[in-house]
């Protein structure tokens, strides 16, 4: 098969060529070249789809299968489809849950996205929102045959900055780690190698349509999640958690100081971790075992010395220490 994927080298695109590489695909990137390397077999093509004339290497050239990772400003998909709609023979455009309607409703296949202009920006408003308005470019665009993908939170090797890189950093550094929330919290992670096989299966089958992907809801909790990161790391560290009134009243930002964990009281909490994803499995998805991710990400961050592995985030090591021994000593707050 030929592919064109947009993107190719980030967290998502690397996996997506190295695979298609490997199962003797023709494959074609098209990116700014900022991100990471281009793998070594495939026709790099350079341009900045955002700017004016920035798709100009991409006015020739037929593919089976074009997947877009990259897109976040609706005009520019809508660009991209419209120039590609007659020279591919699928449009795969890789979206996200962020753009339905959610979490203050149950995530199904039903739930309608967000509504957006074309001609929205990242001034204008978010990410989930802009999400949204690409979805609607896509279907905007006379005869593209297309599908879009939804992925929840994606991980794996290569999310050094994400929530699972985080804790891992953290984890690192050992001794005792704040936790937020409760232990048996789901969490749905999905593993951008498993993602990537998938959606590659997709093109090949010139699947259409829409689809919403998440991890399992009953593979994983976040004291699974946490523990196993202590684990592979090989640091002597040891979970302290602190319930969500606490953590609130301290002034713990949810997900910026303490990656996935926001209190129960965030409207629609209970619908953050039980995504519902039948169709995507019944339409091939597969997730490995949580652990494998975790410890393949490791293993990418470093040599697991807390010196080579960066820094947690805004929480320093001195309010993180003076948040457990609030909490440990029963205090409603910390003492500045």
């Amino acid at each position: 098969m030929r592919i064109l994927i947009l993107g190719g080298t980030g967290l998502l695109g690397r996996p997506l060529v190295e695979n298609a590489v490997r199962d003797g695909w023709e494959v074609t990137t098209f990116n700014r070249g900022l991100t990471g390397p281009d793998h070594p077999e495939v026709k790099a093509l350079r341009g900045d789809r955002d700017a004016e004339d920035g798709l100009a290497a991409l006015r020739s050239g037929r593919w089976d299968a074009v997947i877009d990772t990259s897109g976040l400003l609706p005009s520019s998909v809508e660009r991209s489809t419209r120039l590609l709609a007659d020279r591919a023979g699928l449009y795969l455009f890789v979206s996200s849950l962020a753009a339905l309607t959610w979490p203050q409703q149950p995530v199904t296949d039903e739930l309608p996205v967000r509504a957006c202009p074309l001609d929205a920006s990242m001034a204008d408003t978010g990410y989930g929102t802009l999400k949204a308005g690409c979805e609607h470019a896509v279907g905007a665009v006379p005869g593209a045959r297309a599908l879009v993908v939804r992925p929840g939170l994606i991980s794996g090797p290569g999310d050094g900055c994400g929530p699972l890189g985080r804790w891992l950093r953290r984890a690192a550094r050992g001794g005792r780690i704040l936790a937020g929330g409760e232990p048996r919290d789901p969490v749905q992670l999905l593993d951008c190698r498993d993602v990537a096989s998938w959606l590659l299966a997709c093109a090949r089958d010139g699947r259409t349509g829409v689809l919403n992907a998440a991890g399992p809801a009953d593979a994983m909790t976040m004291g699974d999640l946490l523990e196993t990161c202590v684990t592979v790391t090989g640091a002597k560290g040891r979970l302290v958690w602190a319930d969500d009134e606490f953590l609130v009243a301290a002034g713990v930002r949810a997900w910026a100081d303490l990656p996935l964990w926001e209190p129960r009281s965030t409207a629609g909490h209970g619908n953050r971790w039980t995504v519902r994803t039948a169709a995507a499995y019944a339409a091939g998805l597969g997730c490995r075992p949580y652990a494998e991710t975790v410890e393949a990400t490791w293993k990418e961050l470093g040599d697991g010395t807390p010196e080579k592995s960066g820094v947690f985030g805004p929480l320093t090591p001195e309010k993180e220490r003076a948040l457990i021994d609030a909490w440990l000593n029963g205090a409603r707050v910390p003492t500045p």
